[in-house]
């Protein structure tokens, strides 16, 4: 859940400041940016989503554990995964969760 809370802080940090940056520097608004902050604050938003279902339905533990897995890597190539920690926090839960069972 930690993991998925600061890759959602990384997407916030990126949405907000990115568009900031790029009005300054280069004029425009910076919707790239800006979209591309959405989309990391969504990993984060999939990630706790999946932390929640696993805490709520032990049972499930490897299809949520590898769910975790597979959008921890995804937002550690495209977006440094919550500082890095995040996403290493992701996959140490995610395979935590998978062996437990």
């Amino acid at each position: 859940m930690i993991g998925g809370v600061l890759v959602l802080i990384e997407g916030l940090i990126i949405a907000i400041s990115g568009p900031l940056i790029s009005l300054a520097v280069v004029g425009d608004l910076g919707l790239g940016v800006l979209l591309y902050g959405i989309l990391v604050i969504i990993l984060g938003l999939i990630m706790m989503w999946l932390a929640y279902g696993l805490r709520s339905r032990p049972a499930s533990h490897v299809a949520y554990g590898a769910g975790i897995i597979i959008v921890s890597v995804i937002a550690l190539v495209l977006a440094g995964g919550g500082f890095v920690i995040g996403s290493i926090m992701g996959i140490i839960g995610g395979a935590w969760a998978i062996i437990r069972g």
